[in-house]
C-alpha cells in the first residue's frame, strides 16, 4: 500500500537525531553540539553568489551533498557583522515552504533563515540524524552567525525536533514550536531557552501545546503561548512574525541585541491594543494572560517603555485573572482538557482492541468505544466544547487512518486495518487518502466489492492517480474485474483533464 507512509522513524528518529548529533561533538555537556567552524569556502566568496532578499534553494552541505537546505538572507544583510539565525525543521521535507512562512519576519527584524530539506517525521528510516548533523555545522561554518542567537523552529514532528535540539544541545537562545507536544523520553531535561508555542484551535496537539507551555513556565524560562484558527498545520505568517518579534524583544532586553526604538515602541503599543480588545470582548482569561505576558516581556526597557506603563499592564493582568469570568473560563478549560484526556484514553483502548481481539472490532463497536456520537453532538453544539470535540475527532482520524493503519499494513494484517479505516471514512467522507487506503486494505483482505465501492468514492472526491491504481500491488485482486477497468478509465480521464485544464488564477 504505497500511499500509507511508514511510521518507522517517528519520535524514535527524532530522538536519535539529537543524540547522535551530540555524540558527534564528543560531549553531551558541550555548549553546542556542533563542531567548531572548520575550513570551508571563504565567506565572501560563498556569500558573493547570494543576493540578500532572495531565497537560495537546495544548498548542499559541505559534509554531505545529499543534505540540502534553503537560505534566506534578510534585505539588510551585510557580511561584516554577526546575525541571528532561525533554523527551521518541516516534518515533510518542505524547507522552502517553512522559509517562505518566516520570510517577511526575517526582513523586518533582520534574521537569517536556514531551513532543512531533509527533516521528516513518521517516515522510513531515520532522516533527521544526517539532516541535523550536516546542516548545523554548515550554517555556523559558512555564515556570519551570532553564536548567542541561534534559534530553532518547527511544525509537528519538526517542533519536537527543535525542542530536542534545545534541551539536549543546550545552545539555543529560543525555540518556536508550532503544533508540537512533550517528549516523555526527555521529561527530566529542563529547557533553558525562551519558548514560543502556538497551535491551531482544531489541532489534535492543542492540549499538548499547552502542556509544553506549562513545562517552560515551571522551568522559569520566558514563554509565550498563542492559538490560531485552523487544524494541525503551520501557523499563519502573522503568528510567525509575532514569534520572531518576541524573540527579538527578549534579545534586546537581555543585552544580546541593540535596543531599537522602531521595533520596541510599536510592539508595545500593538500588544497593549490587542490585549485591550480581548478584555473589551469579554475574554477575561485570554486578556489577563496577554497583559501578564506584556509585563514580563517589557519589564526593564525604561525609559523607552516607561515603568509605570509596564506596571499598569501587570496590574491589569492581576485584575483580569482574578475576575469571576476568568476563573470560570479557566475551570471550563480544565474540564475540556480532562475531556480530551479521556478521549485519548478511549483511543488507546480502541487501538488495543484492534490489535488483540481475535475477530476484528466492527466500525459500530469502535463508534461506541470512542464515544463518536457524543463527539458529533458536541461538535454541532459549537463553542469551546465543540472545538474540543473537533480536536478529538482530528486525533481519532489521524490514529485510525494513519498510525494504526500503517502499523497493521507493516504487519501484513490488512483485516485489522479495515474497521478503523471504515470508521474514519464515515467520519471524513471526503478524505481520498483514507478512502484509497481502505480500498487497498479491503482488496487485500478478500472484500473486492467493498474495495471497488470505496475506490469509486475516492474518485468521486477528486482522486486521480491512474498510474498508482494500475500498478499498486494492493489492488491486484481487482484488476480482472470490469468495474476496476471503468474506475481506472475515470481516473485517467480526470488526470488528463487536470493536466490540460486552465491554469489557476
Amino acid at each position: 500500500m504505497p500511499s500509507l507512509p511508514s511510521q518507522n522513524s517517528g519520535l524514535r528518529g527524532l530522538v536519535a537525531a539529537v543524540l547522535l548529533c551530540l555524540a558527534a561533538s564528543g560531549s553531551g555537556a558541550a555548549a553546542t553540539p556542533i563542531d567548531a567552524p572548520a575550513a570551508g569556502p571563504a565567506l565572501p566568496t560563498y556569500l558573493g553568489i547570494l543576493a540578500p532578499g532572495t531565497l537560495t534553494s537546495a544548498i548542499p552541505t559541505l559534509s554531505d551533498p545529499t543534505q540540502t537546505w534553503e537560505l534566506y538572507l534578510p534585505k539588510s544583510f551585510t557580511p561584516d557583522r554577526k546575525w541571528p539565525v532561525l533554523v527551521l525543521f518541516d516534518p515533510r521535507k518542505r524547507g522552502k515552504f517553512a522559509a517562505e512562512l518566516f520570510r517577511d519576519a526575517a526582513d523586518e527584524f533582520g534574521w537569517v533563515l536556514a531551513s532543512s530539506n531533509n527533516t521528516l517525521s513518521d517516515g522510513p528510516g531515520d532522516p533527521n540524524t544526517p539532516a541535523v548533523n550536516a546542516m548545523m555545522p554548515d550554517i555556523m561554518r559558512r555564515l556570519p552567525i551570532d553564536p548567542q542567537r541561534i534559534y530553532a523552529g518547527g511544525f509537528s514532528g519538526g517542533a519536537i525536533l527543535a525542542w530536542l535540539v534545545g534541551v539536549k544541545g543546550n545552545y539555543l537562545a529560543g525555540v518556536i514550536s508550532i503544533g508540537g507536544r512533550p517528549v516523555p523520553e526527555l521529561a527530566r531535561l529542563v529547557p533553558k531557552f525562551a519558548f514560543f508555542a502556538a497551535a491551531g484551535e482544531a489541532d489534535f496537539n492543542y492540549v499538548p501545546t499547552f502542556e509544553l507551555d506549562r513545562i517552560a513556565a515551571k522551568a522559569g524560562v520566558p514563554h509565550r503561548l498563542e492559538t490560531f484558527p485552523g487544524p494541525h498545520s503551520w501557523c499563519p505568517a502573522e503568528t510567525a512574525r509575532r514569534a520572531v518579534r518576541w524573540m527579538e524583544l527578549l534579545a534586546m532586553r537581555d543585552g544580546l541585541a541593540p535596543r531599537r526604538e522602531a521595533i520596541l515602541l510599536p510592539a508595545f503599543a500593538e500588544e497593549v491594543a490587542a490585549a485591550t480588545l480581548r478584555a473589551q470582548a469579554g475574554e477575561a482569561l485570554a486578556a489577563g494572560r496577554r497583559f501578564d505576558e506584556i509585563a514580563q516581556t517589557f519589564r526593564g526597557f525604561a525609559p523607552l517603555v516607561p515603568e509605570d506603563e509596564v506596571r499598569q499592564a501587570a496590574l491589569r493582568a492581576a485584575e483580569l485573572l482574578a475576575s469571576p469570568a476568568a476563573k470560570s473560563s479557566r475551570k471550563q478549560e480544565q474540564e475540556l482538557e480532562k475531556f480530551e484526556g479521556l478521549a485519548s484514553r478511549r483511543i488507546g483502548e480502541a487501538a488495543g482492541r484492534l490489535r488483540t481481539d481475535e475477530n476484528p472490532v466492527t466500525p459500530g463497536e469502535l463508534r461506541h468505544i470512542l464515544g463518536v456520537d457524543d463527539l458529533l453532538r458536541r461538535r454541532e453544539a459549537g463553542g469551546a466544547g465543540g472545538a474540543a470535540a473537533v480536536r478529538v475527532l482530528a486525533s481519532l482520524h489521524a490514529q485510525l487512518s494513519y498510525y494504526l493503519a500503517d502499523e497493521f499494513v507493516a504487519a501484513d494484517d490488512y483485516r485489522r486495518a479495515v474497521p478503523g479505516l471504515r470508521l474514519a471514512a464515515e467520519l471524513f467522507p471526503g478524505d481520498t487518502f483514507t478512502l484509497y487506503n481502505l480500498a487497498c486494505a479491503e482488496a487485500r483482505s478478500g472484500q473486492p466489492d467493498a474495495a471497488l465501492d470505496h475506490l469509486s468514492r475516492a474518485l468521486d472526491h477528486g482522486l486521480s492517480q491512474p498510474s498508482q491504481m494500475a500498478t499498486d500491488a494492493d489492488l491486484a485482486s481487482l484488476r480482472e474485474r470490469p468495474e476496476f477497468a471503468l474506475l481506472l478509465a475515470r481516473a485517467r480521464e480526470a488526470d488528463a483533464a487536470r493536466a490540460t485544464g486552465p491554469a489557476p488564477p
